[in-house]
């Protein structure tokens, strides 16, 4: 019976441990990425439905560590999935960025993050990158 009773505040511990820590920072100072009338280099894929920021030379996008942007898209619905390529250069190559470069965030408080419209993106990282996003429908 202790036995088990250790397991299970062990593994209590565990899930603790990995529990995903709050950001109290995520939905302040939301950066506005192409809201106003589009972002130059942006282009919409008629045939996939695929919308990116830039081509793949660049020029990306500046995306400073701890920052959102509200990215403004033109795919005319929610998106289905986001990509986040990024590098240390506004032009050149990129790689594809996975965990806390590339958080897509579901809501801040009641506002939903990923809409028709726009998709709020958090680089959570301690490094500034530019960026290339590829969302898809």
């Amino acid at each position: 019976m202790r036995g088990a009773l250790r397991l299970v505040a062990a593994l209590g511990a565990v899930a603790l441990g990995c529990a995903e820590p709050t950001d109290p920072a995520l939905c302040e100072g939301v950066i506005d990425v192409g809201c106003d009338g589009g972002i130059p280099g942006s282009s919409l894929d008629d045939a996939s439905g695929t919308w990116v920021s830039s081509p793949w030379l660049g020029p990306h996008l500046s995306y400073p560590k701890y920052t959102t942007l509200r990215l403004c898209h033109g795919l005319g619905r929610p998106p289905a999935s986001v990509e986040v390529w990024a590098g240390f250069a506004q032009t050149g190559g990129v790689a594809m960025q996975i965990g806390s470069a590339a958080i897509v965030i579901p809501a801040c408080g009641t506002d939903p993050g990923v809409t028709d419209r726009s998709v709020l993106i958090r680089n959570g990282g301690g490094q500034d990158f530019f960026a290339r996003f590829v969302l898809r429908p």
